[in-house]
């Protein structure tokens, strides 16, 4: 009988995605009246329904406020209930309908992820001028946020003690970890990845020197109003033991030399095994050694960016 209902589970489970695709899809063909530019809009919609298969995204085009509002279903998990929430797209905001007219104030969710790490040596005044100003003071600490209200559904992270009720003890790389219930599984696969791999000198001397592994931690970004994604549970930082004496995290540089940290070289920067970049790449984590304010040692969960950078390359 379990087994029976077991695969009713699963056939309703895909029926209900492919729906969501179809519906995805046809939207725009069934009502001429939509400009034919939000048919993209549509189509990087579909990027999170990729990325979060158990979550539903139902769009439905207002013309009142010429976006699309998206009905977002979140299946009950343990002690939390099934959710049902609308949120408008806001090109790729999803804002609840009192933030629209503040949406300036919000960063994108959905951007252009670039794999490589951007070499010092290789920029214009125009880029070292937009890295100054993105990591002025100013604008770090009155500068745009990220929208919270769509993880904060996904992840039941409006409060510390509604997130605490998530954060589960797991192990990655024989080392412990406080991290979201719902990142366990890819973390799992990561590691079961790192173990198979064949043992070459560098990535002995990264288990060797690997100090701790941290996650979990309630706080905001530094020098910023945006709620840092380790108070979710979903960033991990990587620690070697002294960091091998190379720079490992931009801000610390920007201390030591604040006139031209951003020009810090590659050489002098600790970077771990590309195979363990690429590990935690293949199960949805981005890496941010690859920010023009880098941050080596940390790894974030977001498939939808990683889907979004395949898709436009």
């Amino acid at each position: 009988i379990k087994y029976s209902m077991l695969l009713r589970r699963i056939a309703r489970f895909f029926i209900l995605t492919l729906l969501s695709f179809i519906f995805l899809q046809t939207a725009v063909a069934k009502d001429k009246s939509i400009p034919q530019e939000k048919w993209q809009q549509l189509e990087e919609l579909k990027i999170f329904q990729k990325a979060y298969p158990d979550i539903k995204f139902i769009p439905a085009y207002d013309k009142k406020k010429e976006d699309w509002l998206v009905r977002v279903i979140i299946p009950a998990h343990k002690e939390t209930k099934k959710k049902k929430i609308q949120l408008y797209w806001c090109e790729s905001r999803f804002l609840p309908e009192e933030q629209l007219e503040n949406k300036s104030n919000y960063r994108k969710m959905l951007y252009n992820y670039q794999r490589s790490v951007p070499d010092p040596k290789n920029f214009t005044e125009e880029d070292i001028k937009e890295i100054k100003e993105f990591t002025s003071k100013e604008n770090r600490k009155n500068g745009a946020i990220d929208p919270p209200f769509l993880f904060n559904e996904i992840y039941d992270c409006k409060t510390q003690k509604a997130t605490e009720q998530h954060i589960v003890k797991t192990t990655l790389m024989g080392k412990p970890l406080n991290v979201h219930e719902r990142i366990v599984e890819p973390l799992n696969r990561v590691s079961k990845k790192i173990q198979s791999l064949p043992e070459t000198p560098e990535l002995k001397k990264f288990y060797s020197t690997l100090t701790r592994t941290d996650c979990y931690a309630w706080r905001t970004v530094r020098d910023t109003q945006s709620r840092s994604f380790h108070s979710i549970g979903v960033a991990i930082d990587i620690l070697p033991k002294g960091y091998y004496q190379k720079v490992i995290y931009w801000g610390w540089q920007k201390q030591l030399r604040p006139d031209d940290w951003y020009m810090t070289p590659l050489s002098v920067r600790w970077t771990p095994p590309q195979e363990i970049i690429d590990i935690f790449a293949s199960e949805g984590f981005i890496w941010g050694g690859t920010w023009a304010v880098w941050d080596n040692m940390h790894f974030e969960y977001h498939p939808e960016l990683l889907i979004n950078s395949q898709d436009v390359s």
